[in-house]
């Protein structure tokens, strides 16, 4: 049977603190259900980290203050992962179609701090707007070539931004449909029933609008169970001031 891995090519490290940096945002002031412990589990097994990235990506989950989620950013300032997360937390701001004010500049903030300038900026903020009302199967939006359809690839490659790189960190670009077979497939390695978590995903993503709205899952959208972005502007303004 085919397996799924994810973020291939990234270091252990890496790959531990954007799964951190997700859980962490998805969960913000509050410590992470049974439910959306048991996804970010599937998500670290699907993603091949060590027990140590996985132990310290459950600590994000659960911690309240910031501080595991500020050690991730720390770690992603120096990953091309830090495209990858900027990008999912713009779907996930504009998933209830009200990106206001405050929740844009929390996004920013958090992009400045993980050091990507306003040009980079501004090119991420365009492929979720255009893969949003790009009426194409999900699977497609997962692949680098799609970046080239909607006209923005060589336009990353020229702001320093790696189109190989960024499709495969963005777990939450492809939608749940691709999402939830990563994390069923895991959890059945793990000798777990995944069907009953996992079967009605795409209903959940359609009753909150993260499909329906915006038109593109986000990984933190659906580890949040579509809960809004307002408590995560409340953590993010905390660590980043």
């Amino acid at each position: 049977m085919e397996t799924t891995t994810v973020l291939e090519g990234y270091s252990d490290q890496e790959k531990g603190a954007y799964l951190g940096a997700m859980a962490s945002i998805a969960t913000a002031d509050r410590q992470a259900s049974n439910e959306e412990l048991e996804y970010i589990t599937a998500l670290c097994d699907a993603a091949d980290i060590s027990e140590t990235q996985k132990e310290a990506v459950i600590k994000a989950a659960n911690e309240l203050s910031g501080e595991e989620l500020k050690k991730c950013l720390d770690i992603l300032k120096n990953s091309d992962l830090k495209y990858s997360l900027v990008t999912d937390l713009i779907a996930f701001a504009k998933a209830d179609n009200n990106y206001g004010i405050e929740e844009q500049q929390r996004v920013k903030e958090t992009s400045d701090y993980l050091g990507v300038d306003q040009n980079q900026f501004s090119l991420l903020n365009e492929f979720t707007e255009k893969a949003a009302t790009n009426d194409v199967p999900v699977e497609e939006k997962a692949k680098p070539s799609f970046l080239s359809s909607l006209g923005l690839s060589e336009k990353m490659k020229s702001a320093g931004i790696n189109a190989n790189s960024l499709m495969k960190g963005l777990l939450g670009v492809a939608g749940p449909l691709i999402l939830g077979g990563i994390l069923s497939g895991a959890l059945r390695r793990r000798g777990r029933r995944g069907s009953s978590m996992f079967g009605n995903l795409g209903g959940m993503f359609g009753n909150s609008g993260l499909l329906r709205g915006a038109g593109l899952g986000s990984l933190i959208g659906m580890l949040s169970g579509g809960r809004g972005f307002r408590n995560t502007g409340g953590l993010l303004g905390r660590i980043l001031h």
